[in-house]
């Protein structure tokens, strides 16, 4: 409303040198995630969304999953004051199992809880280049567990992030500061070292008290390029941080015979190194070498785990003919960890490794000015369920200069890992016949196959004049193998015990829509609008009767809805608005909810910023998602300010 109101001072604005990108600018703005090459986002044959660098300024948002939510189609739900539920096309949890995440190459996604744990990952906003967000299958070209889709975040070159920046930001919910210098390294490198320190205060329960959520991180980094010369690009980086976040968490013991949400404080830490060679061979080929490893460490009141991660990946492009390339590749990886558990949470097996060998090969064929085919499939071999292919086609009609069409036909996997293979969970202690008092427990199941998807999209992408671009995409996915909880016999090992096994005993189908508008209604004033539908539906398999463990019906929205204003009201002054409707999750007791955030930003100078945001502006307090193992906490209204300098 406010941008309604102040639009006639935006017509005669003088704009700021860079700011904006033009509508023609962001359908050819290069992306790497689709293809594993660089290609323009309107050449690529999925549903593919970009997060640029003056988008990600101008959220307000101080962490990923905060700007997520202005990403059509893309769940974000807050359970606590560090922990969410990210999902895409359904499935969403915390643990977000069936979405791979990725940073510079490096996957994020635990190999032994199946999934993501947001409150260990952060990054400095101001060094991303940019985050792509593919929306639909991507196995062929991540791999497992790259089931629903794939966030692929991308930092910026070093020689890109010269200089100093210094930020900090105060508010009412969460206050911190960082610093970034870059420099160079002899003729032919640059580096960039940051450090950052962040807190966020408690949010609130039903009643206002505080839930007992805060968190607080310390994270340092670098980064280092070099290019030796016009071929080769040599990079090496890596990151060391300590998390502590607080929850109140379920627990259960014997004695008493008792089972209660008592209030933790999880201690995360860990660090990354990585090492990357890109040679450009010609125009028509290049090859990389990557190699990672990755140490993450976890201590809480229920468990406490090491997790070592190597990872090995080989890539190579080039073009076979006039009209044909090829991109193939193989890799490692070796995860190897320690895990010494509680009566709560159990692994009878306190170490474990697990090896992954990979290849594919992916063929992208133009069969004439118009049309462009692209065949692959990736090829993993995995210590528990052996070879896993994951093949696709997707065929692209470039109908007209600003009309793009594209389908696709994909197979993906999500993989069993550690927590679903060999976790004992005892959940509750209570009556249950026979017994009057005995265990509740869901426990893995080593004969596990993988979770397998099928899923077939159609999409568009086009221009309407020079103000109006359009996004759209349906997609219809059928699952099997996924995980139920199977009742078992009671037993008494030594006391009496009624559990619950892992097994894949469900099938499913999930279906839908997204579409997505851009507008450029005066040179300063950009509206995007979406709106996305996803219906989710589970049954048993022949034999089988239990729920599902991982992502019930009524636990993702049904529908949402975003509407965006980012509005520039002089060559200074900036006023975003983000309005986002989510449907109520009827599994989890959860009210829809619409949520308001407003940024006002002003920027005397191209090296310094100030701005204001407001959050969750139209209520004083709601709730987005309620977690199995953590208390949920109410989002409240809250303030932020933040400043940034470069020098």
């Amino acid at each position: 409303m406010l941008s309604l109101v102040l639009a006639g001072s935006a017509w005669g604005a003088t704009p700021t040198a860079g700011t904006w990108m033009s509508l023609e600018e962001l359908m050819v703005i290069e992306i790497s995630s689709a293809a594993k090459k660089p290609q323009r986002l309107a050449d690529a044959a999925t549903a593919i969304y970009v997060l640029g660098q003056d988008e990600i300024r101008r959220s307000g948002a101080t962490n990923v999953p905060e700007l997520l939510r202005t990403v059509p189609g893309v769940q974000v739900s807050r359970i606590d004051g560090s922990r969410y539920a990210v999902g895409i096309r359904g499935f969403g949890s915390r643990y977000s199992g069936k979405l791979l995440v990725l940073q510079d190459g490096r996957t994020l996604y635990s190999p032994l809880l199946s999934g993501t744990l947001w409150e260990a990952q952060d990054v400095m906003l101001e060094d991303v280049e940019r985050i792509e967000i593919i929306r639909g299958p991507g196995g062929t070209l991540w791999g497992a567990n790259a089931m629903n889709g794939v966030i692929n975040i991308i930092t910026k070159h070093a020689q890109d992030t010269q200089g100093t920046v210094a930020q900090t930001k105060a508010g009412s919910l969460e206050s911190g500061v960082s610093v970034r210098h870059g420099g160079r390294l002899g003729e032919s490198g640059h580096f960039r070292l940051y450090a950052k320190a962040d807190e966020h205060q408690d949010m609130e329960t039903e009643t206002g008290a505080d839930a007992h959520d805060a968190w607080r991180q310390k994270r340092a980094g670098f980064r280092a390029d070099f290019t030796p010369d016009a071929r080769d690009t040599i990079t090496l980086q890596g990151d060391v941080y300590d998390t502590k976040a607080q929850s109140t968490s379920l627990f259960t013991a014997m004695v008493p015979p008792t089972t209660a949400y008592l209030p933790d404080t999880s201690n995360l830490s860990g660090a990354n190194l990585l090492f990357r060679w890109v040679r450009d061979v010609d125009a028509t080929q290049n090859w990389q070498f990557q190699a990672y490893f990755d140490r993450t460490d976890a201590t809480e009141r229920a468990f406490d785990a090491r997790v070592d991660t190597t990872d090995l990946d080989w890539q190579h492009r080039f073009r076979l003919t006039p009209s044909q390339e090829l991109t193939w590749g193989a890799g490692y990886r070796q995860v190897s960890d320690e895990v010494n558990g509680s009566f709560t949470i159990g692994f009878p097996k306190n170490a474990a490794k697990s090896q992954i060998y990979s290849a594919f090969l992916q063929d992208e064929i133009q069969l004439d000015d118009a049309w462009r085919l692209t065949l692959g499939s990736k090829l993993e071999h995995n210590d528990v369920t052996g070879l896993e292919p994951q093949p696709s086609a997707r065929l692209l009609w470039n109908a007209s200069p600003t009309d793009t069409f594209w389908t696709s036909l994909s197979r993906a996997v999500q993989t069993p890992t550690r927590s679903t293979l060999d976790s004992q969970v005892n959940y509750a202690v209570g009556p249950y016949p026979p017994f009057a008092t005995a265990v509740l427990g869901i426990y893995g199941n080593p004969d596990l196959d993988s979770q397998a998807m099928v899923s077939r999209e159609l999409g568009y992408r086009g221009q309407f004049g020079p103000r109006l671009t359009v996004d759209a995409a349906a997609f219809y996915n059928t699952y099997d193998n996924l995980i139920s909880n199977e009742q078992q016999a009671p037993a008494f090992v030594p006391y009496p015990l009624s559990v619950q096994r892992f097994d894949n005993g469900l099938k499913g189908k999930v279906y839908g829509f997204e579409v997505s508008g851009n507008w450029q209604a005066t040179p300063d004033w950009r509206l995007k609008a979406s709106y996305s539908r996803t219906q989710l539906s589970l049954t048993n398999k022949p034999g089988f009767t239990g729920l599902s463990a991982f992502g019930r019906v009524g636990s993702t929205p049904t529908n949402m809805a975003q509407l965006q204003s980012s509005h520039r009201l002089s060559h200074q002054i900036e006023l975003d608005a983000f309005l986002n409707y989510s449907d109520a999750l009827p599994y989890l007791e959860v009210p829809r909810y619409t949520r308001l955030d407003l940024r006002l930003g002003w920027r005397p100078t191209a090296d310094f910023e100030l701005s204001v945001t407001g959050r969750s502006l139209l209520q004083k307090r709601h709730q987005e998602y309620a977690s199995d193992d953590v208390t949920p906490s109410l989002t409240p209204r809250s303030v932020l300010v933040q400043a940034r300098w470069k020098f």
